[in-house]
């Protein structure tokens, strides 16, 4: 990290660990970092959700009724879907990820 992160981090999350909402500075901001992520991750059901909606069908079924007669709303709405469901697999990926890093409530108790 570079020292602004180092000093900067600590004096962000500190007021966290004080009032007692999380027990060390490593759990608040695993914790933080995870609400960001599943915010990506709503963002990106959301989207898709809408695109179903709007076509009445999966990605994959739609995207093979398209072959050779889509139009180019439907070429950009396909390229946006796609990436919507690129993104959702990263942030998922992402989340599973961070889930695994044991953050110690305690850090003073730390081998």
């Amino acid at each position: 990290m570079n020292a602004a992160l180092d000093k900067a981090i600590p004096i962000l999350i500190e007021p966290l660990v004080r009032t007692g909402i999380y027990g060390s500075q490593e759990e608040a901001l695993k914790n933080l970092v995870l609400r960001y992520v599943q915010e990506q991750i709503d963002d990106a059901e959301q989207q898709i959700a809408r695109f179903e909606k709007k076509y009445g069908m999966g990605f994959e079924e739609w995207s093979d009724s398209l072959v050779g007669k889509a139009t180019i709303e439907e070429e950009d709405d396909w390229i946006e879907w796609e990436s919507a469901r690129d993104m959702l697999e990263s942030w998922q990926r992402i989340k599973a990820d961070i889930e695994q890093i044991n953050v110690s409530t305690n850090p003073a108790n730390t081998p």
